[in-house]
């Protein structure tokens, strides 16, 4: 029974790694990306890029800085566990929202990681990560729903103000989490 709790207890750890870098990469939240990966952990996302998980973000940081909104998504997870190592295939979901000079386009992907985990001293960490693309393709958005009218969804109370949603640390969801230890 110890044991079978000990690999529930791995298995949820490693999910979270898994939404952490999820949440750090639609909030910009370079630190927590990073947090993802034990030190000189790697990254392979070929042909984009290929090397360390901090020449990873260290490139992606401009490109996603660029775009109006990420959402990554991660589902489906599969753990192995093996001792203090881990093989870690999950599914990801992503929609990149990309200005252009003559549209807002959007790139949407699915496909997934392969990575390999380990634990030291006691954290799980990723030691190397492969993605692989299955599906991807590009919509152009023609349509900008908040001019629609009639509106598609009619709002039952259109002048209270929304939560304050950011790609960074101004985002409501570090307010939330930040009330926790107050």
């Amino acid at each position: 029974m110890e044991r079978a709790v000990q690999e529930l207890l791995d298995k949820q750890a490693i999910s979270e790694v898994l939404w952490r870098y999820c949440r750090g990469m639609d909030r910009m939240d370079r630190e927590l990306t990073l947090s993802c990966w034990h030190p000189g952990g790697t990254d392979d996302h070929a042909p984009l890029f290929k090397g360390t998980a901090e020449g990873f973000v260290d490139w992606l940081w401009p490109v996603h800085a660029a775009m109006e909104a990420t959402r990554h998504l991660v589902s489906n997870i599969l753990i192995e566990l093996d001792g203090e190592r881990a093989a870690v295939e999950s599914c990801w979901h992503l929609r990149l929202r990309i200005p252009r000079d003559d549209g807002i386009y959007d790139l949407v992907g699915d496909g997934r990681y392969l990575d390999a985990f380990e634990e030291i001293d006691g954290v799980w960490g990723i030691r190397h990560r492969t993605s692989i693309g299955d599906i991807v393709g590009v919509y152009r958005q023609e349509v900008d729903m908040a001019s629609m009218s009639p509106p598609l969804i009619v709002p039952n109370n259109p002048d209270a103000e929304p939560a304050h949603a950011a790609r960074d640390r101004s985002d409501f969801s570090y307010d939330l989490f930040a009330a926790l230890t107050k």
